[in-house]
């Protein structure tokens, strides 16, 4: 018998593995920060008329950037008036140009087209742009107290800045960045100086001949101060040659001669006006940020009558405050 033997094939499969190290490039955190420097007006006197203008300004600076240009934004509310003694309030504004027609906006409110922008400019990933902010307290605020106002801008809810990053051409619109919504703070500060200013009438006896009797006359000073501020009117005793509180004197034009009169704080003529020496006493009030008179009561005593003529003297006001 032939046998036949068949011997099993025996195969041998290789498979060849491939190893692939993949590795990953470092990706850069953007990361952008906005200043705007605290606002201090310094003194500021309330009678002032005319607007009292500042120049601040903000800084917006980004690290860690991905495109050449950042277009960022900053919103501030539109709340703007300082707070002082007795919750007084300040107006002023802060603005975008320097016409200061643009009041410093919001994105989320009426305002959103007077939000501050800035292009800044990246190189190696970083870019730091500051620009300037325009600040107003406004003239004609003459019922301010004197004393210390601020206003704190304190971050959420009322300040906030958004970035957004672009190749070339026209920046993007704030309202079409996508960037996180960031808050920031500053404050602005006034003091409100006391102030005072006077002016008063001229006082006319009229026509004499001979004075066999006594002659009286008015005066008004007229004296406005800064709301709160305390002050003392003093008179002095005027330009006549010997001349006293108790008896100031009217000298003749051309000539030497004299006329003597008094000057009183009070109607029944007993107080007599001057700076609060020699027996005299002066007027004292509280500023109402408006205009506050006193009467000068005047007499022309019975006296012997001196050469015919025109007599006059000048008193000089003081306000203390």
């Amino acid at each position: 018998m032939n046998a036949a033997y068949r011997g099993a094939g025996i195969r041998l499969g290789l498979i060849a593995v491939m190893s692939v190290m993949v590795c990953f490039a470092p990706v850069r955190a953007q990361t952008c920060t906005f200043s705007m420097s605290n606002v201090d007006f310094g003194n500021v006197d309330a009678f002032a008329t005319e607007a009292v203008d500042l120049l601040a300004q903000a800084t917006f600076t980004c690290t860690g950037a991905s495109t050449p240009y950042i277009h960022a934004c900053a919103s501030i509310g539109s709340t703007r008036l300082m707070t002082g003694p007795g919750s007084v309030k300040l107006s002023y504004d802060l603005y975008i140009d320097s016409a200061r027609t643009r009041p410093w906006g919001s994105l989320w409110e009426a305002n959103a087209n007077n939000v501050l922008t800035a292009e800044i400019p990246i190189a190696s990933g970083s870019g730091s742009v500051t620009v300037p902010v325009y600040v107003r307290i406004f003239g004609g605020q003459s019922q301010l107290s004197a004393g210390a106002y601020s206003q704190g801008f304190l971050g959420a809810g009322y300040t906030g800045y958004n970035v957004i990053g672009y190749t070339s051409g026209t920046p993007p619109t704030c309202t079409t960045s996508s960037g996180p919504q960031n808050a920031f703070s500053f404050t602005t500060r006034a003091t409100v100086i006391s102030n005072c200013t006077v002016s008063a009438t001229n006082i006319d006896f009229g026509q004499q001949g001979v004075i066999r009797a006594a002659t009286t006359s008015t005066g008004v000073v007229s004296t406005t101060c800064t709301k709160g501020a305390n002050y003392t009117i003093a008179l002095n005793t005027g330009s006549g040659t010997g001349a006293t509180f108790a008896e100031r004197r009217m000298t003749r034009s051309g000539g030497s001669e004299t006329l003597g009169y008094a000057l009183y704080r009070d109607s029944g003529r007993t107080q007599v006006w001057g700076d609060g020496s020699g027996g005299s006493g002066t007027v004292s009030g509280s500023g109402s940020g408006a205009a506050q008179t006193a009467t000068v009561y005047a007499t022309l005593p019975m006296q012997t009558s001196p050469p015919p003529g025109s007599y006059a003297d000048t008193i000089t006001v003081t306000v203390t405050f």
